[in-house]
């Protein structure tokens, strides 16, 4: 709960905000999970002045904040209106599905904006005392991000600012804190899996959601990275199965898709997901399982592994040229991953080459393992959401058990994948040698087979090499 300030008040803040054309309210400089608080703010760079007012600024939120009665008093009705705000269909669906997914550990407890009772009764003591012992300097990373012509004296704003206000407010800044106690037991791990049928009239659509838990994986080494890319070209060729079968005559699903979520600090989980029509959530269910089974038992082909991986390469690339073309919050939340979660920041050149040396070491049979995690008996929890409780869990639970028995007996086939063309034009265009050579390319053997990579590469050329539609004979050099 924040409250006021020991050298400014709520509209000095805001005030001085306004006038450098930052924004400034509800959940655009400040947000809490369960796990963290960070505190943003957004303001121009190119005036080393402003931007060593705003460094105090953040000092304030880090450091001085003050926990007065009568600030306390007015901060009570802001967050109890934000509590009653959270409390529509998607607030109470994120409890239920909260409580169902961290069953057993002090995250059921409550959510991280707290309880009713505790905002409407604590005391100002007992928030200045959680404040003075959690939020200390070693638990704390500044980050700040812009194009800077001297960083050297950014570095000494922080010092500046930041400096004193730890050394006043916590006392001894070397002084360790306490520990973060454990709030995770290992009951978070189950071979049961869980099961829940939200029904709330208020819900919009019919879904269904599947989890499974896993611990969390930081990316701190190239090897970390390595088991991620598996399970992104994992989820790209899932995707791509679950897209087509959407898209097929009487579908079971409309929408369906499966990423990977933070589920809070120690735990990730898999998420598929899938909309649906009324009263067909089973069938939708039934569907999604019975596609991770085939591709348990016959896995995914070279065709699909491959298209994932030249998708994910067109990804790269494109993050690679448009470098300079990002913007500072992708930076910046790039340096936030890394203090939270140990994720390694290495830029978009480093990135590029790491994807392109780690890309061929990855097999087809690497990323099928995957799918073996992806069972009821992983840590699986189970749910649907609709307006009326059409089913029951018992009804879920049978669905996920024969779908497991056919898989065990073997009766689920192969994926029966499209026959599509291996390339869109049937014949290589006759591009001039000089074409080539002008963009740096060697000209192909006219004695060999056309292939798919030569007719891509003479199409490529072509397009470099093509007047503009101007008219003016401009090249497009890429």
């Amino acid at each position: 709960m924040l409250v006021l300030w020991q050298n400014y008040t709520n509209h000095d803040i805001v005030t001085f905000l306004e006038s450098i054309g930052a924004s400034f309210g509800a959940c655009q400089n400040a947000y809490t999970s369960a796990d963290e608080t960070c505190y943003t703010l957004m303001v121009p760079t190119t005036d080393l002045g402003l931007l060593d007012r705003s460094i105090a600024v953040l000092s304030e939120f880090a450091a001085r904040i003050r926990c007065a009665p009568q600030d306390l008093a007015k901060e009570r009705g802001a967050v109890l209106e934000e509590l009653r705000m959270s409390r529509d269909s998607a607030g109470r669906l994120a409890t239920a599905h909260w409580e169902l997914l961290l069953q057993g550990s002090r995250y059921e407890d409550r959510l991280p904006i707290g309880l009713e009772s505790v905002i409407r009764n604590v005391p100002a003591e007992t928030i200045a005392a959680f404040y003075r012992k959690w939020y200390l300097p070693h638990r704390m990373a500044v980050v700040i991000v812009g194009d800077f012509p001297d960083t050297a004296a950014v570095a000494d704003m922080i010092k500046q600012h930041l400096g004193p206000a730890f050394g006043t407010v916590a006392g001894d800044a070397a002084a360790p804190g306490p520990e973060v106690p454990l709030v995770l037991p290992e009951s978070w791990q189950h071979k049961e899996p869980r099961f829940c049928v939200f029904a709330d009239r208020e819900a919009q659509d019919s879904a269904l959601y599947m989890s499974w838990k896993v611990p969390s994986r930081p990316t701190a080494t190239p090897a970390q990275y390595l088991e991620v890319m598996k399970d992104t070209i994992f989820m790209s060729c899932l995707n791509t199965r679950l897209y087509r079968l959407s898209r097929a005559r009487n579908p079971p699903f409309f929408t369906a898709g499966i990423s990977d979520e933070s589920a809070c600090g120690a735990v990730d989980m898999y998420v598929l997901g899938a909309a649906c029509e009324e009263r067909k959530t089973l069938r939708a269910l039934d569907a999604m399982l019975t596609e991770l089974a085939r591709v348990r038992l016959h896995g995914f082909s070279e065709r699909e592994v491959t298209n994932a991986v030249k998708g994910m390469q067109a990804d790269i690339e494109s993050t690679y040229l448009e470098a300079d073309q990002g913007y500072c919050t992708d930076i910046r939340d790039e340096y936030v991953r890394h203090f939270l979660g140990q994720e390694f920041v290495s830029g978009q050149q480093y990135e590029a080459r790491l994807n392109k040396t780690l890309l061929p070491i990855i097999k087809r049979e690497d990323v099928n393992a995957v799918a073996a995690r992806l069972t009821h008996e992983h840590s699986a929890v189970f749910k649907t959401v609709e307006h009326k409780k059409w089913h029951k869990e018992s009804a879920m639970r049978q669905t996920v058990l024969r779908v497991a028995a056919a898989e065990a007996a073997g009766q689920i086939g192969p994926w029966q994948e499209p026959d599509m063309p291996e390339s869109l034009m049937k014949q290589v265009p006759q591009v001039p040698d000089e074409w080539y050579t002008a963009c740096g390319q060697t000209p192909p053997d006219p004695n060999a087979a056309a292939t798919t990579a030569a007719a891509e590469a003479a199409a490529a050329v072509v397009d470099a090499l093509s007047p503009s539609p101007t008219g003016s004979g401009a090249l497009r050099m890429q």
